[in-house]
């Protein structure tokens, strides 16, 4: 994509397998549909992710949500070069992924390519009864520790893809990300 100076900005959703990631990016496309937010209603049924998939958002300036699935963390870095920023949905009703998830972004954050690359991390699934707050997830992954040493500047939010929270402040960090053209 080189001299290409105006390309639409691309924005990776990763994350471990059943996070969340897709519902994230439908219920994303919903939110900033073009005549205005819809209504979210039931959430849709959604398969894991075998490779990526591609959501176009109005911000109100087009950006490109590439979801890549949980199953291709050994070739993510092979779409890194053309990242604007990053979305990193982490399973809050998991306990079990938690340290899968933290080595996942360990290594995202330490990817060269992405290294000045806006990050936002969303504890997802905070409407099951079972999740882990914001306070015990940093605790557990030890984000004091993360945002300290990562070169990046990094966001963190809870969100429920399902019923909608935190989904409008995801958009308007995509917006004060992306929205404006360099």
């Amino acid at each position: 994509m080189a001299g290409a100076g105006r390309a639409v900005p691309t924005c990776l959703v990763l994350g471990v397998a059943g996070g969340g990631k897709s519902l994230l990016a439908r219920r994303l496309r919903q939110l900033s549909a073009e005549e205005g937010p819809a209504e979210l209603g039931e959430p849709p049924a959604t398969l894991p992710t075998v490779g990526t998939n591609l959501t176009d958002l109005r911000l109100p300036r087009p950006v490109t949500l590439r979801e890549l699935g949980g199953c291709m963390g050994p070739i993510w870095q092979s779409y890194y070069g053309e990242c604007s920023a990053l979305l990193f949905v982490v399973d809050a009703a998991d306990p079990t992924q938690v340290s899968s998830s933290c080595v996942q972004l360990l290594a995202v954050l330490s990817a060269a390519p992405l290294a000045a690359v806006p990050v936002l991390i969303l504890f997802n699934k905070i409407d099951l009864p079972c999740y882990m707050s914001v306070a015990e997830m940093k605790s557990l992954f030890r984000m004091q520790d993360i945002v300290s040493c990562a070169t990046q500047p990094i966001t963190i939010l809870e969100t429920s893809a399902r019923d909608g929270t935190g989904l409008v402040e995801v958009l308007q960090w995509l917006r004060a990300t992306l929205g404006d053209p360099r």
